[in-house]
């Protein structure tokens, strides 16, 4: 059995955001914790993919992290939606769903939801990379990161967008990498680049910011895995900002409301897909567009191919929510 009863570091470099007015005044976070009791083991399900992993991933090289597969949904049932809230406010589920959970995505729809892009991709930290096919470990200093849109996150952005697409939902995909100049800088660049494109496409109603994540221990670097119908697939973890740091972003509950939806059809379609919704004191510029949030598929060590096999599923769960919701406006 693997050991994962260590603690889970996830870096705090997303939290450093520039000090515009927009997405300021936010305060220190804790380390993000996602099980009940810090003292507990992870509610894992390894006996099923230790046998699979220890196939998969390739061999570790000396003083380097061991690349480990965890699962971190929670293991929540069909249509259930758990949230991680890191805010002072109290934030329910319950409140944003029907009694009935949501149907899974319905066939792909022939006929565009509307004349004009509805829907806006595009990446903060766009070089985000994914690990190599067979690799068992990375160093410290050398986790996966490339400009080669074909390797890093831009990639799978572009599979998402093709799934909005063939499914009728008019959709854009910026392939601006805004941290390849500054990481430090990367939001305020991607704010910019979302108001220009809102400008010049007024039908746009959501923007989604799509990332991977970087989940790092001691000794080892954790892939967030999942298998639908036997095929290995990426865990994701949507990412709803709020006010509660200072930014002007009255219409955060909105935007949790449509994430909490989304996330019932996640689980609906497969039950551990999704981790826990991430909800967070900054806005990371959500506030700039109707609805949004951050996308979060899979981590460093995930690779490209199961990263775009999750792409497709939260695809097809964001066009079914948009389609309903947009035609009951």
């Amino acid at each position: 059995m693997t050991d994962l009863t260590g603690p889970l570091l996830v870096p705090t470099a997303d939290e450093l955001l520039s000090e515009s007015e927009e997405f300021s005044a936010q305060v220190p976070e804790p380390v993000p914790v996602y099980w009940d009791e810090p003292d507990t083991a992870l509610p894992l399900a390894l006996e099923f993919y230790d046998a699979i992993l220890s196939r998969e991933i390739g061999p570790v090289t000396p003083g380097e992290l061991k690349i480990v597969a965890t699962d971190l949904s929670k293991n929540p049932s069909a249509g259930a939606v758990l949230i991680k809230n890191n805010t002072s406010y109290e934030i329910s589920a319950a409140e944003f769903l029907e009694k009935e959970p949501a149907a899974p995505a319905a066939a792909p729809a022939v006929e565009p939801l509307a004349d004009g892009p509805v829907v806006l991709i595009y990446h903060t930290h766009g070089t985000e990379s994914y690990a190599e096919e067979g690799r068992g470990s990375y160093a410290k200093k050398s986790l996966p990161r490339s400009k080669d849109v074909a390797k890093n996150v831009v990639a799978v952005g572009k599979v998402l967008a093709d799934t909005l697409n063939a499914r009728g939902i008019p959709t854009l995909h910026c392939e601006i990498m805004h941290d390849a100049a500054s990481y430090n800088n990367s939001y305020t660049y991607s704010r910019q680049t979302l108001k220009d494109y809102m400008a010049e496409y007024p039908t746009l109603r959501y923007a989604f910011d799509i990332h991977r994540d970087a989940l790092v221990g001691r000794d080892t670097v954790y892939k967030v895995l999942t298998y639908d119908e036997s095929r290995p697939t990426a865990q994701v973890m949507l990412v709803v900002g709020t006010d509660s740091a200072g930014a002007r972003h009255p219409n955060w509950r909105d935007t949790l409301g449509f994430a909490v939806r989304v996330q019932s059809r996640l689980t609906t379609r497969l039950e551990t897909l999704a981790r826990p919704i991430c909800v967070k004191n900054a806005s990371y510029n959500q506030q700039c567009t109707g609805q949004g949030f951050l996308i979060e598929i899979g981590t460093c060590v995930n690779t490209l191919a199961e990263a775009k096999a999750a792409a497709v599923l939260v695809g097809e769960a964001l066009a079914a929510q948009i389609r309903e919701e947009w035609l009951s406006a």
